[in-house]
């Protein structure tokens, strides 16, 4: 007849003098480093714990030791990787990235955005703030200033139309070729150090009174030469040449 199994005495600890060389005196304890914890997947793709700086890091790798997905626990940063190229889609909803710090978008081609209803692109710190808007057909810039800086510049305009309180340019050169100008101001002040002007029909100025203030010579020639007043005319000058 079999006897049953008698349970485990304990074992006691060994005296004081009888401890390894390594543990006396208080010398740590010292453990092998365990090998990393690894998942492998029937197709090839796998998951493991590894160590990086000093803490676990949970990393997946496809089938080709490629790095998938990386997540450190311990920092809270995750890292998502795809060779072949990644997808993001809600076909029935919406997609939200938001980030307590910056978000950053680099990419070696193009970087197309496309709405079918508009697209905003804003920055606001408390009171002030900056928007563009681009809709079907429209773009809208609003903020507080505006700055273009570029070498070269081409803007086409069918129709434009500008309202504001002041407005000053700086150039150095400007040519300029218009079918009509229509200028209203309340006042106009022009300063040059020459000014030529040439029209090859009719120059005409209407105005309530005209007045020349000539430092030196008024040259007037012409094929002929008419003065029509309805009152006097006055001609003063030390001498006056007629002929």
């Amino acid at each position: 007849m079999p006897t049953a199994a008698l349970p485990a005495l304990p074992v006691e600890p060994p005296p004081s003098d009888a401890r390894p060389e390594g543990l006396r005196d208080g010398a740590p304890r010292v453990q092998s480093a365990a090998p990393p914890l690894r998942i492998v997947a029937s197709g090839g793709a796998s998951a493991s714990i590894v160590e990086r700086d000093g803490h676990e890091v949970v990393a997946v790798h496809d089938r080709a030791g490629r790095l998938l997905f990386e997540y450190d626990a311990e920092t809270g940063r995750g890292s998502l990787v795809a060779a072949g190229g990644l997808s993001l889609a809600a076909p029935g909803g919406d997609i939200d990235l938001v980030a307590g710090g910056a978000i950053r978008c680099w990419a070696a081609g193009e970087v197309a955005i496309a709405s079918r209803s508009g697209a905003t692109l804003s920055a606001r710190a408390g009171e002030r703030g900056a928007t563009v808007q681009v809709a079907p057909g429209r773009v809208t810039v609003a903020g507080e200033a505006l700055a273009a800086v570029a070498e070269r510049g081409d803007v086409r305009i069918a129709e434009a139309r500008y309202e504001g309180r002041a407005l000053t340019a700086v150039l150095e050169r400007a040519h300029t070729t218009v079918g009509k100008i229509e200028s209203i101001a309340g006042r106009v002040i022009a300063r040059a150090g020459d000014l030529f002007q040439e029209v090859r029909e009719l120059h005409q100025l209407r105005a309530g009174r005209v007045r020349a203030l000539v430092e030196d010579v008024i040259e007037l020639r012409g094929r002929e030469v008419s003065v029509d007043a309805r009152e006097d005319v006055s001609i003063d000058g030390q001498r006056i040449n007629l002929g």
